[in-house]
């Protein structure tokens, strides 16, 4: 799924590549606009395992055995039309995905959610079929122009979404049973959400960081049932390649089992933090941080990207979580447009691309979080990063010179480089805004404005 698992993590245990090798090499595929994640499925009864995509105006399925990916389908999307492969809105709506144990495919449209499959069962080269679709009750809507935006799944197995205009809605696999939960009207959604295994749902708007608590039987975020609202500090406004007010980042939760717990995010500053709420209950010694809005805040540390003069940062990707280290990359181009769209495209430009990676730490002794390293030289300008835990390296896609694009790979522990691997020179290999995933057989994806690439050793 998007940012892989649950947890938003973006970290995964299956191995990528540890180095740029001669022997390795590079593919890609034309496409439309929009794909911002590459699904995988589960084997089939053969073995065999297909890569389903959703961009601006298609949902595809494709092959991945061989020195090319080849298609085995495309479906076009209900009303999609040339408008949509350059409409922001409608590529946002279906950015996020996830793939199920039953290799059913799941993909927002606007106000609906559709569930797309093989026509024939457990047959991966079968043509695509609309399995089922639900759409949001229009009673249950605010706006006209309201989509949804964020996808997940619950541990319980329910698909959970939220929309622009801040509705969050749990539907049944079968479609047939949904709850709906409404913040406040004026909160605005523009990123996905994460689910933890009690029935925790995480969702930041343009004003809170809120946890909705799944009961199994209605959604809440009353304190008496698990749920909670916490302020963080939202800035101004938007900048540089940040798609909503407030943060530009999905929620990700740290810790496992008795580990300490968080929901990160970063903040919408100008000099941006990355922030920590207490994701459970706030321990009952914990004093609020000094210059903090709420006590539910662990850590609130500036992001300066090793500058300590900095007085602005940005970054519009979600954090990188692996143990208790977090890491995010410079998305800060240095002549800022309007657009974000026309940001993301200049992001390739080495005169204008942001530089920069760091990873903080949590100590669970000193119950504080700082900076582990910074890596000032990296370039990732707008794409989603990974991280291996078998390879120990972190993986996204950068920007050379000469407006080479290129697959690179950091030392998760001391942030040094590990390899940079060139794989295409014009616009259409630019990332934007599409993560970063290792794929079968220790390949690296990628999306791109015009398609998608693939690093296999």
């Amino acid at each position: 799924m998007s940012h892989r698992n649950s947890y938003s993590q973006a970290s995964s245990p299956y191995p990528g590549p540890d180095s740029a090798r001669f022997l390795t090499k590079a593919d890609f595929t034309p496409a439309e606009p929009g794909l911002i994640t590459i699904c995988i499925s589960s084997p089939y009864l053969d073995g065999s395992q297909v890569l389903w995509g959703s961009n601006s105006t298609k949902v595809f399925k494709a092959d991945p055995d061989g020195r090319k990916i080849k298609y085995i389908d495309y479906m076009l999307k209900e009303d999609a039309n040339l408008a949509s492969m350059v409409s922001v809105d409608e590529m946002l709506s279906g950015a996020y995905t996830l793939i199920d144990r039953d290799n059913i495919f799941y993909v927002p449209r606007l106000k609906k959610l559709f569930a797309f499959g093989d026509a024939v069962e457990d047959d991966a080269y079968s043509d695509i079929v609309v399995k089922r679709s639900f759409e949001i009750p229009e009673s249950k809507l605010r706006d006209p122009e309201e989509k949804i935006v964020g996808l997940n799944m619950t541990y319980d197995g329910m698909i959970v979404f939220v929309t622009s205009h801040g509705l969050v809605g749990v539907v049944s696999h079968s479609f047939e049973t949904a709850y709906f939960y409404s913040f406040e009207d004026g909160e605005e959604i523009s990123n996905s959400i994460a689910c933890d295994e009690d029935g925790g749902i995480y969702v930041v708007t343009s004003k809170y960081m809120h946890r909705v608590q799944w009961t199994g039987s209605e959604l809440t975020t009353e304190e008496t049932e698990g749920g909670w609202t916490a302020s963080y500090e939202t800035g101004e406004g938007t900048s540089g390649v940040r798609l909503g007010v407030g943060s530009g980042a999905t929620p990700t939760l740290m810790g496992t089992g008795g580990q300490d717990k968080f929901v990160c995010i970063t903040d919408g500053m100008d000099l941006m933090n990355m922030v920590l709420f207490w994701r459970d209950e706030i321990p009952s010694d914990w004093e609020q941080v000094a210059g903090t809005k709420d006590r539910r805040i662990a850590a609130q540390v500036p992001v300066t990207f090793g500058d300590p003069d900095a007085e602005s940062s940005l970054s519009e990707q979600s954090v990188c979580i692996r143990g208790y280290g977090a890491l995010i990359v410079n998305n800060q181009v240095k002549r800022n447009k309007d657009s974000s769209v026309i940001n993301m495209l200049m992001s390739g430009i080495d005169s204008n691309a942001p530089y920069g990676a760091e990873k903080f730490e949590w100590d669970p002794d000193t119950r504080t979080m700082a900076t582990a390293w910074v890596n000032e030289t990296v370039s990732i300008p707008n794409g989603i990063p990974s991280m291996s835990s078998a390879t120990n390296l972190l993986y996204g896609v950068g920007q050379g010179r000469f407006h080479t694009w290129t697959f690179e790979a950091l030392d998760w522990d001391t942030g040094e480089s590990v390899f940079s691997f060139p794989y295409g020179a014009t616009p259409a290999f630019n990332s934007a805004f599409a993560a970063t995933e290792i794929g079968l057989d220790g390949h690296l994806y990628t999306g791109t404005t015009l398609g998608f690439a693939r690093m296999r050793p």
